[in-house]
């Protein structure tokens, strides 16, 4: 059952390409569109599920902003951070970057790219066992603790404690990971993103009522599309998109798909 559902999700997905691909002329003539590429890093759900599917929160946002408008096809892509940062350094970037947020790219004046109006918001939490429940009030609460977050990211209120001694970070491969280990109570603290618990406490109800969320999160942020300067007005065009009221509905219902209720989209009614 299924692989019958995901066979028919590609299909319908591969169906809306076509026809979104296309655009007819007052004159009767088909017109293809230009196809533009929307890359994530982010390999965890509900951003994205299934690669191969395409099952996923930004997949599905794609997939409206497709709807939503008819001068370009939009289309998916995953690719490392890494060969992302070295395509930024070397110009070459040739597509947007979903999910993000300046300060993560070091552009906080939103001068070196060009930024969408964020279409949700999310945070990273401090994680605990409810038997040994942790309240994060600064650096200083985190010394003599192990904090657990994944391979490769950098988590900016962890790092500092780290680098002089006064805390160890244990690196996994996923959240999923961490979460289980703070279940467990084989890990005292770990960061993980709201929308991403969020997805994988609903999938197992048994774990809510094992963890406790510090009064004070690691960091709060929107989440956004970046694009290179000379594709602003690509921006553009999805930002009067986010302002449509059809659109805006649509997005709700789709973050609540994903378990996404606490973070609104910021797209101002």
């Amino acid at each position: 059952m299924s692989n019958r559902i995901n066979t028919f999700s590609l299909l319908k997905r591969l169906l809306g390409l076509v026809f979104v691909s296309c655009l007819m002329t007052s004159s009767g003539v088909v017109q293809a569109k230009k196809t533009v590429t929307i890359y994530t890093y982010h390999l965890k759900a509900p951003y994205v599920v299934d690669v191969e599917y395409e099952q996923g929160l930004y997949f599905d946002l794609v997939l409206l902003l497709n709807q939503y408008q008819t001068e370009h096809v939009f289309k998916m892509e995953y690719m490392p951070r890494k060969r992302l940062n070295r395509d930024i350094e070397q110009s070459t970037l040739d597509g947007l970057i979903v999910g993000v947020n300046p300060v993560w790219f070091r552009d906080t004046q939103q001068s070196k790219f060009a930024w969408s109006e964020p279409f949700m918001t999310d945070r990273d939490e401090f994680v605990s066992n409810i038997n040994a429940p942790f309240e994060y009030t600064g650096q200083a609460s985190l010394y003599g603790k192990t904090v657990g977050g994944v391979r490769g990211y950098h988590y900016f209120q962890v790092a500092p404690v780290v680098k002089i001694g006064k805390a160890s970070q244990l690196e996994t491969g996923s959240e999923l990971q961490l979460l289980e280990m703070i279940v467990k109570q084989r890990l005292e603290i770990a960061v993980i993103s709201k929308a991403t618990m969020n997805y994988l406490l609903a999938k197992n109800k048994h774990w809510e009522s094992a963890i406790h969320l510090s009064e004070q999160p690691h960091e709060s942020y929107g989440r956004a599309l970046l694009a290179p300067k000379e594709m602003s007005h690509i921006i553009a065009l999805i930002n009067k998109v986010f302002q449509k009221s059809e659109f805006k509905q649509a997005l709700k219902q789709m973050l609540k798909h994903y378990h996404v209720t606490s973070s609104k989209s910021q797209v101002k009614s």
